[in-house]
């Protein structure tokens, strides 16, 4: 056997291992799609969803129940009020939307990361999602899910285009297991898709060129094929759900089914010491492969295996089924799935949700039959009934039968059929059944009782006179028992914010430009993945705003900020009155131009603003010339002062000294005693008298000049501009 035939054999048995993977894949993914579609929770579920959405849109009769009132000549009368409120719960989402903002996990103040938030904001305004998001909270308030997918569009873009959409509840399935709030613990969801053109199904799943998909390869008609495992084929699924024939079309018959999954596997990893890290403080995270490669190399170099402990990790997977395997990857967002799911109230007994729609589809199905009955009781009863014998009453049967119905034609009578007396009388008409009205009215206002929202939530009021304060708080108490609702969307909002977060860093960050809305002007930023995120941040957590508790909380805000405002108004630099406009209720075309208009101002400043700061100029700066000037005179004072006291204390020291001097030369002598205790005699140098005497007689008189000086009068000399630059003696004469 050559090299050449080995190589085909192991490619053979490679070709053949993958295969036979696949088919293991397929079977076990098609096995839980079934168990989860076709379970009776969910199977239960879709028949009643797709009831209320019916009673939504106006259509709360069966086709039996139509056609059996038709065959009665009964009127068929619908007055929806259930579409009433599903628009005002899904009106107060639409004016109260929330934002999402991250907060990055590091040392030092908690601050949100702008960057990040604007690129969340960009990635939002440019999928659309906020209208996305309010049709799948619809869905939710409805019939108690809903479906949204976020990822990254690339038919029309090479570096992908952000998008996020609505998906159809009913074309959604779920681990049939989970029971938490927004399916967060659910190990599986999948979507259905129907009547999928196969141009579309061969280009989102090519598959192999040299060994292309047939085209029933791309049919999952296993899904509705319930005979296999003992099912009950009259058991409605929705397999004609969105196909030709209930839309009045001839059914495609190029449409296939197709399922997208995304599902968790938990694969094993190794927790090791890093042979290479002397201090034993690196720990690696290794696959079983890596783990398996690395006990080769150490067994090779004869060193002894590190330390590990055996690990699971989730592992995020993807697969596209059709009558095959079709494709299968990771899924487009690690670590998460990319179909998120909002949920309304749990239905603990049958393991699903609900919307608003299900408490009220029996006081709106039984309030429009009494109103139906009403209307025939009415119509049959108003003219009067009678029961008379044939040919004893009416001239003629017939014909008085006829008018006799009719309030507007004589109906003639035998003669004595009235009475001895009476030539003619009025038809009797037939009295109403009170209880048939009132039971209509208990119907139609049971309707606002069972499902918690009042008249003044759709725009009504019980009474004309009613304060506003009232319907406002009558309004904020409807929000309070819609909580529910709004918890789920805000928990669908934290999760898609985790979602962007991993696009913007894995995908986004490339350079490209985003919007970013600062407190001056918008501005175009490239977002760079260095700057968005730097290396001390160790994650973000993400912020979304509480769920509001008015049913306009924007304008409850800007309601209790004109309580305030008047007290602290004055005080509020502009870049706070700028802050605060984006609380007006103003459009915002409106508010740009007001935020321009008063930066303009700020730029160019007021002409009487610019008047008054002169005018503090001159004010302050002849000020500090009047200040300057009486420190320069006290200065000259306090100088002149010390002056007088050093003169007048050098003459008493040069005085004293004189005085001391003219005593000693004054004095008597003194006998002076010699070594030896004998008398000695003491000359007198009469020259050396003189020559002091002269000395002091000069420095008398230079004291007397100095003394004569200190005592003149004096003036301050002030130089050009009026400063004191000294003193001098003042002129005589």
């Amino acid at each position: 056997m050559t090299d050449t035939d080995n190589d085909r054999d192991a490619s053979a048995s490679e070709a053949r291992k993958t295969v036979q993977d696949a088919e293991a894949i397929f079977r076990k993914l098609k096995g839980q799609i079934k168990r989860d579609h076709n379970s009776e929770g969910q199977t239960r579920w879709r028949r009643e969803a797709r009831e209320d959405f019916a009673f939504e849109a106006g259509d709360q009769l069966t086709e039996d129940d139509k056609q059996m009132l038709k065959d009665m000549n009964r009127p068929v009368v619908i007055f929806n009020q259930v579409g009433t409120y599903v628009d005002s719960v899904s009106g107060q989402e639409i004016g109260n939307r929330q934002e999402v903002q991250f907060i990055p996990r590091k040392q030092g103040d908690v601050k949100k990361n702008e960057l990040l938030t604007s690129a969340a904001k960009w990635f939002r305004d440019q999928s659309e999602a906020e209208d996305e998001e309010s049709d799948a909270f619809r869905d939710e308030i409805i019939c108690g899910m809903g479906w949204t997918d976020t990822l990254l569009d690339y038919e029309d873009n090479q570096d992908g285009d952000p998008k996020t959409e609505r998906m159809d509840p009913l074309e959604m399935g779920w681990d049939s297991s989970a029971k938490k709030r927004n399916l967060r613990d659910t190990q599986r969801r999948f979507h259905i898709r129907r009547g999928v053109p196969l141009d579309e199904a061969r280009a989102l799943c090519p598959g192999d060129p040299e060994n292309p998909f047939d085209d029933a390869d791309y049919n999952a008609t296993w899904l509705d094929d319930h005979e296999e495992e003992g099912e009950n084929p009259h058991r409605n699924d929705g397999r004609t759900y969105n196909k030709g024939e209930q839309l009045g079309e001839e059914s495609d018959d190029d449409g296939v089914t197709m399922i997208r999954i995304q599902w968790i596997e938990r694969v094993p990893v190794w927790l090791v010491l890093d042979p290479a890290d002397p201090t034993g403080n690196n720990i690696l995270t290794l696959k079983e492969e890596e783990f398996r490669e690395l006990g080769k190399r150490m067994k090779i170099a004869g060193a002894p295996m590190p330390k590990s402990v055996k690990q699971t990790r989730k592992v995020y997977r993807q697969a596209y089924l059709g009558n095959v395997l079709l494709e299968i990857g990771d899924s487009p967002i690690k670590g998460q799935f990319s179909m998120k799911c909002m949920t309304g109230k749990r239905d603990r007994n049958r393991n699903t949700f609900f919307g608003i729609v299900r408490a009220m589809k029996d006081p709106s199905r039984w309030a429009n039959k009494w109103l139906m009955q009403t209307m025939h009781i009415m119509n049959s009863t108003a003219k009067g009934g009678i029961a008379a014998e044939r040919g004893q009453f009416f001239e003629d049967d017939g014909e008085g039968a006829a008018s006799w119905a009719k309030q507007d034609q004589v109906t003639f009578l035998k003669p004595g059929a009235l009475g001895a007396n009476p030539k003619m009388i009025a038809k009797t008409a037939a009295q109403f059944p009170q209880g048939s009205f009132e039971m209509m009215q208990f119907a139609f206002g049971a309707m606002g009782r069972v499902s918690g929202i009042n008249l003044e939530a759709v725009g009504m009021q019980t009474g004309a006179g009613q304060a506003a304060s009232l319907d406002l708080q009558r309004k904020q108490a409807v929000m309070t028992l819609m909580q529910p609702y709004f918890d789920g969307l805000r928990r669908y909002r934290k999760e898609q914010g985790h979602a962007l977060l991993f696009l913007i860093e894995n995908y986004l960050s490339d350079g490209r430009l985003i919007k970013i809305e600062g407190p001056e002007n918008a501005q175009y930023v490239q977002l760079i993945k260095a700057q968005a995120f730097p290396d001390d941040v160790q994650g973000y957590d993400v912020i979304v705003d509480p769920a509001p508790t008015s049913a306009n909380q924007k304008e409850m805000t800007w309601g209790f900020l004109q309580q305030i405002l008047p007290v602290i108004g004055k005080m509020l630099p502009p870049a706070t009155w700028l802050a605060l406009l984006k609380y007006s209720p103003l459009p915002t075309s409106a508010q740009k131009d007001i935020s321009d208009s008063m930066q303009q101002s700020q730029q160019q400043g007021d002409p009487e603003q610019k008047k008054r700061d002169a005018e503090l100029q001159f004010t302050q700066a002849k000020q500090q010339a009047d200040l300057q000037g009486h420190q320069a005179l006290t200065a000259a004072k306090v100088d002149g002062i010390r002056q007088e006291a050093a003169a007048k204390r050098d003459v008493e020291m040069e005085g004293a000294r004189h005085k001391a001097t003219l005593d000693a030369l004054t004095a008597p002598p003194q006998q002076v005693v010699g070594p030896d205790g004998t008398p000695m005699a003491v000359q007198h140098d009469g020259g050396q008298a003189a020559l002091i005497m002269a000395f002091l007689t000069e420095m008398r008189r230079d004291m007397n000049t100095l003394a004569t000086a200190f005592n003149t009068p004096k003036q301050l000399i002030r130089d050009a501009q009026g400063n004191i630059t000294g003193i001098a003696p003042m002129q005589q004469g």
